[in-house]
């Protein structure tokens, strides 16, 4: 009889977690919840080193900035009219 009363125990709790598992993940914003994929995620460096790797490094690449050059003095060598809608790029003046 303890058998019994234990394993609905363990049937009833692993249900409730199963609940609340989904309820969190609907109820994220924008779908990303909040931190039980990335807990269950790191089981991907195991299995897949060079796709954790990949994955990674894609993540690192939305925090690169563009580099552009820097004007010289206060004429910038680029102008943008937003009411024409236009983009106007100054070429470098050829110094020997």
């Amino acid at each position: 009889m303890t058998w019994v009363v234990f394993g609905i125990a363990v049937v009833v709790v692993l249900g409730l977690m199963i609940a609340a598992c989904n309820k969190a993940l609907r109820s994220s914003r924008r779908g990303v919840s909040s931190g039980l994929g990335d807990g269950l995620g790191n089981f991907i460096d195991v299995f897949d080193p060079g796709n954790a790797r990949a994955a990674r490094e894609l993540k690192e690449q939305d925090n690169i900035g563009h580099v552009i050059p820097s004007p010289d003095g206060d004429d910038p060598p680029h102008g943008v009219d937003l009411k024409a809608r236009r983009v106007t790029i100054r070429r470098p003046s050829a110094q020997p």
